[in-house]
């Protein structure tokens, strides 16, 4: 039947067909891989802190603070400042890479997933990862050079002050390599036509 006033009804549009699966380049995999083993990392440095000879920390943080010039023993003593600093800083440090671990884990799986943002957010913190490296670094060479004292590291917190940044950096240049961001444009433009059909 017709309709008496020239309206016709409008058909549904077709539905848009099922998009292929994309096919994730291995840069971007190899990418997830680096962030793994970042996680894996943060989990091998926290131990290094909780398993630190405490001892000779606490040493070190009592002679550092006896030589300033504006230390009063009458007022804090050393040894007790040391005795209450010393395990903050290594439960600190534990949970600080619980945390690391947990964003290690959060961006090595969305940017498998080809997440643009999880990819801006993964060089984000990459780059202050960065920055915090080169300021430890600098820290450490600085006070050497001028004959202060720093926290003592095991030769594995050392190598791995090293390998870090070296994975981080890896891990960026891999994220944004030309096959990786065809792939997180693809993702993207396959996730917009999802939502809106066309």
């Amino acid at each position: 039947m017709s309709d008496p006033y020239g309206y016709s009804q409008p058909y549904p549009a077709p539905a848009a067909p099922p998009a292929a699966p994309i096919e994730r380049p291995k840069t971007v995999t190899y990418a997830v891989i680096g962030m793994w083993i970042g996680g894996l990392l943060s989990v091998v440095s926290s131990l290094f802190l909780l398993t630190m000879d405490t001892a000779e920390m606490k040493a070190l943080m009592v002679t550092e603070m006896e030589k300033q010039p504006t230390y009063d023993p009458s007022v804090i003593d050393a040894r007790e400042m040391a005795d209450v600093f010393i395990p903050i800083l290594q439960i600190g440090g534990a949970v600080l890479g619980l945390i690391t671990l947990g964003l290690w884990i959060w961006m090595a799986v969305m940017n498998g997933k080809g997440r643009n943002w999880a990819r801006i957010t993964a060089t984000v913190f990459g780059g202050l990862g960065l920055l915090a490296a080169l300021s430890s670094v600098g820290n450490i060479a600085g006070n050497a050079a001028l004959g202060g004292a720093t926290m003592p590291m095991s030769t594995g917190s050392t190598v791995l002050a090293v390998v870090d940044p070296l994975l981080v950096i890896a891990i960026l240049v891999l994220l944004w390599v030309r096959p990786s961001s065809a792939y997180f444009n693809a993702v993207g433009a396959a996730r917009r036509q999802q939502r809106t059909g066309y």
